[in-house]
């Protein structure tokens, strides 16, 4: 059989693309690096092609390479298509790409593959980051596509076919450190943060919020200095570190640190809109048994969570007395 016929070959050549490194492609599918260089140049060879340029690291597609790389995408994604449709239960196993942004993978995400994991042993769950929120966020940073993507309701239309289960709302709340608090005072609305240092949050799904509204009043925030962060983990150590006050930190990801007191909810009743969690997953992901049954356990999963965080906003936030 020639090498362009070999569905596994072609795996082999998307997988050197998407990593530029024929020993790192050769780890992940668990074959030779000798055997990975010698696919490829095979087919190189049958068609007269130089796909890769060697010189560089990691290695980079040449014209021709992303030519190929664009067929042979398609041709390994219809392949596992026809393959998890026409294969029924038998095809409930293989892999599944779930992506998300910092901080919902770390404290929601990982623990659910581990969980599911646990009683599917014949689904490898491959946990990425979410790097883009615009309409390609289907897709990972390296072109690879996501199954399943744990993110923020999009706000622009999705692809026919997609997927989105709800599974809560997510409230944002304005916080700094205790310590900072003590140093510095806590702002009582967006007007007085003129005296205090923003950390801003830059994230895919979601840009930084500029005004705050409580009832039916708006005010803009001003800064005497400002900090930038594309992920709220930082955000939020930073925060801890008495760095200074981030006006819409997710709830979810400083709850705890609240209620241990090392957090305090400032500017209490001024917040940016509430958004809606949810598990997202592409129309030609979800005819895949394994995706269709891994995105509703998740999102039952994030349903539950959901509610406890909830309940805590409530109790914490909503109707706790003003300090």
């Amino acid at each position: 059989m020639k090498k362009v016929e070999n569905i596994e070959n072609l795996r082999i050549f998307c997988a050197v693309a998407a990593l530029g490194s024929a020993r790192a492609a050769g780890e992940r599918l668990n074959i030779e690096p000798s055997n990975v260089f010698r696919t490829i140049r095979a087919m190189e060879a049958e068609f007269g092609l130089t796909c890769f340029d060697r010189e560089t690291r990691p290695m980079q597609l040449t014209p021709d390479g992303k030519r190929f790389l664009d067929y042979s995408k398609r041709i390994v994604e219809l392949s596992d298509a026809m393959a998890d449709e026409l294969g029924g239960a038998d095809r409930a196993g293989g892999v599944i790409q779930v992506a998300a942004p910092a901080g919902t993978r770390e404290a929601f995400v990982v623990p659910a593959a581990v969980e599911y994991q646990e009683t599917h042993p014949d689904v490898s769950i491959i946990v990425k980051d979410l790097v883009s929120g615009s309409p390609d966020f289907l897709s990972s940073a390296n072109g690879e596509a996501n199954d399943v993507v744990v993110t923020l309701e999009p706000t622009f239309q999705l692809p026919e076919g997609t997927v989105v289960r709800r599974c809560g709302k997510e409230h944002f709340v304005a916080c700094a450190s205790a310590s900072y608090v003590a140093k510095y005072g806590a702002p009582v609305r967006p007007s007085e943060c003129l005296r205090h240092a923003g950390l801003l949050l830059h994230l895919p799904c979601r840009d930084s919020v500029e005004f705050l509204s409580k009832g039916g009043e708006t005010e803009k925030l001003e800064w005497r200095s400002r900090m930038a962060f594309t992920s709220q983990l930082n955000a939020r150590d930073a925060m801890l570190l008495g760095g200074g006050v981030i006006p819409d930190m997710s709830w979810a990801l400083c709850r705890e640190s609240v209620k241990k007191g090392e957090a305090v909810v400032v500017m209490r009743g001024w917040c940016r809109p509430d958004r809606t969690m949810c598990v997202v997953s592409p129309g030609r992901s979800e005819r895949k048994v394994r995706v269709a049954r891994f995105a509703e356990w998740l999102a039952a999963r994030g349903k539950k969570r959901m509610r406890e965080i909830d309940a805590d906003w409530r109790r914490l936030v909503r109707e706790a007395p003003e300090t």
